[in-house]
C-alpha cells in the first residue's frame, strides 16, 4: 500500500511542481515581450495582496526614468511615465514584481518566503530560524486554520507538523480527548508531551485556536532541554496573538453548519432475521419459527407492536454547530494591546449532548519608562455540558434489539416482548431519562516586567496563575419499560432515585526570573545567554456526594433535597517543582552556531536523595553557503545547514507520593466485629528516580529558487532509561498495589522530512505546498527480563512497546474429517483455545510444535498500535479574490486489534444488535467466506486473541476542504469595511480506509469521528 500510493502522489506532485514552474518561466517570458507604442501619461494603479488586501507603503521605481513613489494607505499610486517605462514593485515581505507601466493598473504581490529572517518561539525566548541548531517545527496559524470547525486546538495540530502523532480518544462535546506523542511513545507511563502557553503551563485544549499566533515543537534535546524533568516527551510552545504597533482593528470570525457522525456501523434491523441468528448460535429453537414468521408477517404489515428498529436512525441526528469569536488589536510606540471574545455552541448528534462554551483573553503590553515594560494576559473560559457522555452512549447503543418499541405515543418506553426474558435495554430511555451537568470554569493570568539593565542586558520576572473549578451533577429518574404486546410493565430501573455532586478545584502558580544577554562583537562574534529560575505548585482537590430519595423527582437537584446519604469521599493532592536553567549560544558570520543549555531540576515526587536531576544538551550548526568556497554553489542552493544535537530530558510523571508509605481506611474484623482503621494502600520504594531520556538528532536543511523550495530531514535516535513501571508481586506479600521501579528502558529511532514550496504564475496565481513524513521504530531494551501480558498485547525486550502477542489464524475448518485427522496425527485442543472446534469454527497454528493447541502458540507480531510511517501535508492556491485550503494526513505500517468487542464479534448475544457482516457467516451452504460460524457469548471458541482479529488500520484523510472569497475592496470598502471574506468548509469528510470500525486512528474506541460541513465569514473593520 506504501509503495503504491505514497509513489504514485509523489509522481504527482512533482509532476504538478514541473508544470508550475513552467508556467512561472512562460509567464516571465511572456512579460519580456514585444512592447508597444510609448503614450506619455501619468500612470496610476492599485496594489493588493493576493488575498485583496490593499498595501500601504510600496515603493514604485520607474526603471526607465528613475523616479520613485509609494503607495497611499488605499494601495494606490501615481507616477509619471510611458506605457512602455518598467516599473519596479518593493515592499519588505513581498516578492519584488517588475511590470511595463501599462500593465501595471492592478498590481498583486506575492508574500515573500520567510525561510531566512523567519523568527521562531522557543524556550524562554525566540531565534532566527537561520540560526536554529535543534528540532523545532514551527505552526503559523493563518486565516484558513482559525476558519476551520476546530472545537479544540488539538485537533487544528493534526497533520500540520513532522514527528507530532494526533490521535482521538474521546468524541463527547467538550470532553474530546487527544493522544499526543512526540517522535513516538518513550515511556511505558504518561507520554504526552509539555504544553506551554504564553510562558505558563497549561493544556492545548483550553486555548481557542481562535487566539492562536503561532504553535513550536521542540523535539530534540537541544530544543526542549531548557525545560529539563518535563521534556522527555516533548514540548509544545503555544503563543497567543498580540497588538504589533498597528492601527487600531476590530476582526470577526464566525461559522454555522452542521455536525454528524462521520461513518456509521450498520446492524441487523430486522427482528425476525436477528431471532433466526440467535437460534442458529443457539442450535436449538430457542425462539419459535411460528414466532418468527409472525413478527416478519406483522411487521410487514405496518403493525406497530412488530417493530424492526433502526436505533442509529433513532438516536442519531445531524445537529448545529456554531462559533462566533470577536477580537481587537492595536497599538502604538508605548504598548500593545488585544482582546478577543469567543462563543462556541455544539448541539451533538445525541440528545443531551450538547456543550456551550464562553471565553476571552486579554494581552496586553507598555514601555512605561525608556528602560521599563510591563506586561500581561488574562484569559477565562466557561463551559457547560450535557449529561450524556458520547462514548459511553456508543458503547451502549448496542445493547438493545431491533425488537423493541423506542417510545409509545402515550410517551412509555418498550421492552422485549418475549416470555421469560429480562426487559432489555432502551437507549432512548436512558437519553430521555437523564439529568445532569457538567460546568467548567477556569481562569489565568500571567504579569511580567522586563528591566533594560544596560543596553544588551535585560531582567524579566513574571508570575503565572492558573485556576480550574468543575462542579457535575447527575441525577439517576427511575423509569420503566413495557412489554406493549402484553401491556406488562417491568420494575423501574434504577428501583430509586439518586443525586451525585462532585467539586474538583486545582490550581498551579509559576514563578520565574529570567536575565537575557545579546551582543555582537566586531560585527564578527554573536553571543546570547539566558539564565533563569523557575518554581511551580500544583494543587487538587475533589469532594464528591451521593444521596438516595430525592424530594420532588425532576425539580430539586440539591443534595438537601436527598434522605439518605450513600457516599461521601474527598481527596488532596499537591506537588512543586523548583528550577535553575541556562543557555548560550554563539554565532560566527552567521556560518558557525553553537548552543549549550542545562537545567538543574528538583521535585516533590522523589525523595531527597534523589530529588534533583541535571539534564544538559549541546547542539552546532554549520552554514555552508556563508563559506568562502561556498560562493559558486549560491546560484543552486539559497541555504545549506547541517545541524546536529545531543542531550538529556527527565520525566517525573508518577505518582505525587509514590515513594511514601500512603494509608488509607479499611475494615479489619476486631472483637467479632468489624472496626475502622488504616492500613498502607501500596509498597513504598523511597529509591524512586527520574526517568532520564537522552536524544541524539542530526538535521539538514536546504533552500533552493529564491528560497521558494525549501527541504529539512532529520534522524533522531531517543533511548529512555530508568523508565517507571509496576511489575507484578507475589500475593503472599499481601492484596497491596506492587511499587514503583525504575526498571526499563525504550528507545525511538526514525526520519523525520519537511518539505516546502510556494510561488506564483502571473500576479493572480498563487499557491504553497507543505508537506510532511515521518517514521518511527519502537524497541524495548530492558524489562529485567519479564513480561508483562495484557489483553492481546505484551511488553518484553527485544520487541515494540505493547507488542501484540497472539495466535495465529491458520484457516476456517470446512469439514468434520479435518477435525478428525488432526485428533488421529495427535494433536489435542486446550481451554484456552475453546476445547475441540467443529466445521466452521477457526483452527490456529502450532506455533511452537507441541502438537497442543493452546495459549503457548502465542506469538509476538512485528506490529503495533503505533504508527510506523505518518504524513500530513497542506496546499493553499489563491486566484484573484478565491482561495482553497487542503489539510490532508494519514499512517502506514499500523494495525490494531479489533475483535470480541460487541461491535465485531461472531458470538451472538440475544439482547444485543448485530453486524450485518455476520450474514455472510460459515454456513455448511456458505463455505467460501472468510468469516466464522455463530456461536453464543459465552463461547470461547473463536474469540481468543489471534491475528484474526488484527486489522490494517492504515488510511489516508483529507481532513479540512476550505473554500474561500474575498470580496473587492472597492465594494467593501463602501460598508467601511476593510476585509470580507467568505468561505465553506469540510472538516473529517474524506477517508479512506480498509478498516470496518469507526475510527482507523483508534480502533479500541466504540464511536465515530465527527464530520462537520460549515460556512463562514472572516471580517476586519
Amino acid at each position: 500500500m506504501w509503495n503504491r500510493a505514497k509513489i504514485g502522489l509523489l509522481v504527482v506532485l512533482v509532476m504538478n511542481f514541473h508544470a508550475m514552474t513552467s508556467m512561472e518561466l512562460n509567464a516571465m517570458e511572456s512579460e519580456r515581450g514585444v512592447l508597444p507604442n510609448h503614450q506619455q501619461n501619468n500612470i496610476t494603479g492599485k496594489i493588493t495582496d493576493i488575498n485583496g488586501v490593499a498595501l500601504a507603503d510600496v515603493e514604485i521605481f520607474n526603471l526607465t526614468t528613475g523616479q520613485a513613489v509609494l503607495s497611499d494607505g488605499n494601495g494606490m499610486y501615481s507616477i509619471a511615465g510611458e506605457d512602455s517605462d518598467v516599473l519596479q514593485f518593493s515592499l519588505i515581505g513581498f516578492v519584488s514584481q517588475m511590470l511595463q507601466a501599462e500593465h501595471s493598473a492592478a498590481v498583486v504581490l506575492a508574500f515573500a518566503p520567510k525561510e531566512l529572517d523567519e523568527v521562531v518561539v522557543v524556550g524562554y525566548g525566540t531565534q532566527k530560524k537561520a540560526n536554529l541548531t535543534g528540532a523545532v517545527t514551527s505552526v503559523e496559524f493563518n486565516e484558513s486554520t482559525s476558519s476551520r470547525p476546530n472545537m479544540n486546538l488539538s485537533s487544528a495540530l493534526v497533520g500540520l507538523s513532522s514527528g507530532l502523532n494526533v490521535s482521538q480518544t474521546s468524541a463527547t462535546p467538550g470532553a474530546e480527548g487527544f493522544n499526543i506523542l512526540v517522535r513516538g511513545r518513550g515511556t511505558m507511563n504518561d507520554a504526552s508531551p509539555l504544553v506551554i502557553i504564553d510562558g505558563v503551563p497549561g493544556n492545548l485544549n483550553d486555548v481557542n485556536p481562535n487566539d492562536v499566533e503561532s504553535i513550536s515543537v521542540l523535539k530534540d534535546a537541544s530544543s526542549a532541554a531548557i525545560y529539563g524533568s518535563r521534556a522527555a516527551n516533548g514540548v509544545i510552545l503555544v503563543t497567543t496573538k498580540r497588538g504589533k504597533g498597528e492601527e487600531f482593528k476590530v476582526t470577526y470570525s464566525g461559522y454555522t453548519g452542521r455536525i454528524s457522525a462521520a461513518k456509521r456501523i450498520d446492524f441487523i434491523t430486522d427482528m425476525a432475521t436477528h431471532m433466526e441468528l440467535v437460534n442458529e448460535s443457539e442450535g436449538m429453537e430457542k425462539y419459535p419459527n411460528t414466532l418468527i414468521e409472525e413478527w416478519r408477517r406483522e411487521s410487514a404489515s405496518g403493525n406497530p407492536l412488530y417493530p424492526n428498529t433502526d436505533w442509529y436512525d433513532e438516536m442519531l441526528k445531524t445537529s448545529i454547530l456554531t462559533e462566533h469569536n470577536l477580537s481587537v488589536r492595536g497599538g502604538g510606540e508605548k504598548g500593545n494591546f488585544a482582546i478577543s471574545l469567543g462563543y462556541l455552541k455544539n448541539e451533538g448528534i445525541i440528545d443531551k449532548s450538547d456543550y456551550t462554551r464562553y471565553n476571552f483573553r486579554v494581552n496586553a503590553d507598555a514601555k512605561v519608562k525608556d528602560f521599563l515594560t510591563i506586561g500581561g494576559n488574562v484569559f477565562g473560559s466557561w463551559s457547560d455540558r450535557g449529561p450524556i457522555d458520547v462514548g459511553s452512549f456508543f458503547s451502549s447503543i448496542r445493547n438493545t434489539t431491533p425488537g423493541v418499541i423506542p417510545v409509545s405515543e402515550d410517551g412509555r418506553y418498550g421492552g422485549e416482548m418475549f416470555l421469560g426474558l429480562p426487559a432489555g435495554s432502551n437507549p432512548r430511555a436512558y437519553v430521555d431519562n437523564a439529568r445532569g451537568n457538567y460546568e467548567k470554569l477556569q481562569l489565568g493570568l500571567k504579569f511580567y516586567g522586563i528591566v533594560d539593565i544596560f543596553k544588551n542586558l535585560e531582567w524579566e520576572n513574571s508570575f503565572g496563575f492558573n485556576y480550574t473549578n468543575n462542579r457535575d451533577w447527575e441525577y439517576a429518574r427511575p423509569y420503566a419499560l413495557w412489554n406493549f404486546q402484553t401491556d406488562f410493565e417491568y420494575q423501574k430501573r434504577p428501583s430509586i432515585n439518586s443525586l451525585f455532586n462532585e467539586n474538583r478545584r486545582s490550581y498551579s502558580t509559576v514563578v520565574s526570573s529570567l536575565l537575557r544577554f545579546n551582543e555582537t562583537f566586531n560585527e564578527t562574534h554573536s553571543v546570547s545567554a539566558l539564565v533563569g529560575f523557575d518554581q511551580q505548585y500544583n494543587r487538587l482537590d475533589r469532594f464528591n456526594a451521593k444521596k438516595n430519595d430525592i424530594l420532588g423527582d425532576d425539580a430539586i437537584y440539591i443534595l438537601d433535597a436527598g434522605t439518605n446519604l450513600e457516599s461521601a469521599g474527598g481527596s488532596g493532592t499537591d506537588d512543586a517543582l523548583r528550577s535553575y536553567f541556562g543557555r548560550l549560544n554563539y554565532n560566527y558570520k552567521g556560518r558557525y552556531l553553537l548552543e549549550a543549555n542545562a537545567r538543574y531540576d528538583g521535585s516533590s515526587r522523589f525523595a531527597d536523595d534523589n530529588r534533583w536531576g541535571f539534564f544538559p544538551s549541546f547542539s552546532a550548526g554549520w552554514r555552508i553557503l556563508e563559506e568562502p568556497f561556498a560562493n559558486g554553489w549560491k546560484n543552486t542552493f539559497d541555504e545549506i545547514k547541517i545541524r546536529g544535537s545531543w542531550g538529556k530530558l527527565g520525566n517525573n510523571r508518577i505518582g505525587d507520593y509514590s515513594y511514601q508509605e500512603v494509608y488509607g481506611s479499611y475494615l479489619y474484623p476486631f472483637g467479632g466485629s468489624l472496626q475502622q482503621g488504616v492500613g498502607p494502600r501500596e509498597i513504598a520504594n523511597s529509591k524512586l528516580k527520574w526517568e532520564t531520556t537522552t536524544i541524539s538528532n542530526i538535521g539538514l536543511d536546504l533552500a533552493f529558487l529564491s528560497r521558494r523550495l525549501t527541504l529539512s530531514a532529520e534522524y533522531f535516535d531517543k533511548t529512555t532509561s530508568d523508565i517507571l513501571t509496576k511489575i507484578p508481586i507475589p500475593l503472599v506479600l499481601g492484596n497491596f498495589s506492587p511499587p514503583w521501579q525504575n526498571i526499563a528502558e525504550m528507545e525511538n529511532k526514525g526520519f523525520e522530512f519537511q518539505l516546502g514550496y510556494q510561488g506564483n504564475i502571473g500576479q493572480d496565481f498563487s499557491y504553497h505546498f507543505a508537506g510532511n513524513l515521518s517514521t518511527v521504530k519502537n524497541n524495548v531494551t530492558k524489562f529485567n527480563g519479564e513480561q508483562s501480558i495484557s489483553g492481546p498485547s505484551i511488553t518484553e525486550e527485544g520487541s515494540a512497546f505493547n507488542s501484540f502477542y497472539l495466535l495465529e489464524f491458520d484457516r476456517i475448518i470446512q469439514d468434520q474429517s479435518e477435525i478428525d485427522q488432526l485428533i488421529a496425527d495427535g494433536y489435542t485442543f486446550g481451554s484456552y483455545v475453546g476445547g475441540t472446534p467443529e466445521p466452521g469454527d477457526m483452527l490456529y497454528k502450532d506455533a511452537n510444535g507441541d502438537m497442543i493447541f493452546d495459549d503457548q502458540d502465542r506469538v509476538v507480531k512485528s506490529y503495533s498500535a503505533l504508527p510506523k510511517v505518518t504524513y500530513g501535508f497542506n496546499f493553499n492556491v489563491a486566484y484573484k479574490g478565491f482561495d482553497l485550503n487542503v489539510v490532508a494526513q494519514g499512517a502506514e505500517g499500523v494495525k490494531q486489534y479489533w475483535g470480541n468487542d460487541g461491535f465485531n464479534t461472531f458470538n451472538i448475544n440475544e439482547g444485543f444488535l448485530q453486524r450485518k457482516e455476520i450474514l455472510n457467516r460459515w454456513t455448511p451452504e456458505n463455505r467460501s467466506t472468510v468469516y466464522p460460524r455463530l456461536r453464543t457469548s459465552g463461547s470461547a471458541l473463536n474469540t481468543v486473541y489471534s491475528d484474526y482479529w488484527l486489522h490494517d488500520t492504515s488510511y489516508f484523510r483529507i481532513k479540512s476542504l476550505q473554500l474561500g472569497y474575498v470580496l473587492p475592496q472597492d465594494v467593501t470598502s463602501k460598508f467601511k469595511v476593510d476585509r470580507l471574506r467568505l468561505y465553506t468548509n469540510l472538516e473529517n469528510y474524506f477517508t479512506f480506509t480498509s478498516f470496518d470500525g469507526y475510527n482507523p486512528e483508534n480502533a479500541a474506541v466504540s464511536y465515530p469521528l465527527m464530520k462537520q460541513w460549515v460556512v463562514g465569514l472572516n471580517l476586519t473593520f
